[in-house]
């Protein structure tokens, strides 16, 4: 009987354990983020992490409207934070999918370039999205390939790389043609507005380019990886790739053509009803903190906000992502903007695919 009844305590006393353990593990609160691909990397989580005894759970979207679809199906029961770009961060404010943000909570906030705070994620006084990253639609191209950078966009259809070109998966490709077009010389906003007569020719001019697409590419790793298995040597691309491939010993370059390029400012905005809000505001002045952005820049080569973050950059660093000439840098990009006619646009894009 003595026996038994020790065993049976000890049966107790092991099961409470795991109950403790289990419920320790239960208590460790978790920051869910939606967002592009590379700004859930370690290198810059873990320090939040440590500090604040949590978990960052990274889910990455692949483009603007991948965003939009997770976000309505997930809400603040799934995610936290997102990170949208320009194209989508007003959308989302005056959807009242997000939640105004207390900036007197973020310390370096009179630190980021004034610039870079622009207007699009403001609704009755209040501030909606904090400034994080940002870049262009590099054209990137292979060193070993081309003796000197590409002038032009036009390169794309010249037969001499047919099979070696790679493409966003993305409507952006028609912003392209606008500017080949022209457009955006005197309105920045004509390529998010173009015309139907204008749509069918950049149609026209994108279905003439798909035998020369090696594939369209969905995420930033994607195309790295064409790129590593040297499957395309010409391509729409961001400075992300460019920092991949070139880390395991290739000569990528970038080059901005003559044409100008668009790009993106991606915001940090707190999701409508999200769970762990209180954390998301600990983690938005983080990341906005020179050491923040610095090494979030590491990971992606991308452009920061608060020029402060150059405190933690190395030479080579600050030059790659342009931190003392923000300004001028900033305005060589037309900044993707909101497309009111946005489902126009992509069943243009799909046929350009389909055709």
């Amino acid at each position: 009987m003595k026996k038994t009844t020790t065993a049976i305590f000890a049966a107790l006393s092991a099961a409470l354990a795991i109950f403790s353990l289990s419920s320790c593990k239960e208590k460790t609160e978790t920051l869910n983020l939606l967002v592009w691909e590379g700004y859930a990397d370690p290198l810059f989580t873990k320090e939040f992490e440590e500090k604040y005894g949590v978990k960052i759970n990274g889910t990455y979207f692949n483009t603007s409207d991948d965003l939009v679809a997770k976000l309505k199906a997930g809400g603040g029961k799934s995610y936290d934070l997102i990170s949208p770009s320009g194209d989508m961060a007003g959308f989302l404010v005056q959807s009242n999918m997000v939640e105004p943000i207390d900036i007197s909570k973020i310390s370096s906030w009179e630190d980021i370039n004034p610039t870079v705070i622009l207007d699009d994620v403001e609704k009755d006084g209040k501030i909606y999205g904090v400034p994080y990253l940002w870049g262009p639609d590099y054209l990137i191209y292979d060193g070993d390939v081309f003796s000197e950078a590409p002038d032009s966009w036009s390169v794309f259809w010249n037969p001499a790389y047919a099979g070696k070109v790679s493409l966003y998966d993305d409507i952006s490709n028609i912003y392209m043609i606008g500017q080949m077009l022209g457009l955006d010389k005197n309105d920045k906003t004509a390529l998010y507005s173009m015309s139907d007569e204008q749509l069918a020719y950049a149609k026209n001019e994108l279905v003439k380019l798909n035998p020369f697409v090696r594939k369209y590419w969905a995420s930033a790793g994607e195309l790295s990886d064409l790129f590593a298995n040297r499957e395309v040597s010409i391509a729409v691309g961001w400075p992300l790739t460019v920092s991949d491939v070139n880390a395991k010993g290739r000569n990528l370059q970038w080059t901005i053509p003559k044409e100008g390029c668009t790009g993106w400012m991606d915001r940090l905005m707190i999701v409508k009803g999200a769970r762990h809000a209180e954390l998301a505001m600990k983690y938005l002045d983080y990341i906005t903190s020179p050491k923040g952005q610095a090494l979030s820049s590491e990971v992606t080569l991308y452009c920061v906000v608060n020029p402060k973050a150059k405190e933690f950059e190395s030479k080579e660093l600050q030059e790659a992502t342009y931190v003392n000439e923000l300004d001028s840098f900033f305005k060589k990009i037309n900044f993707w903007q909101y497309v009111e006619a946005r489902d126009k646009y992509n069943d243009i894009w799909t046929e350009v695919k389909t055709e």
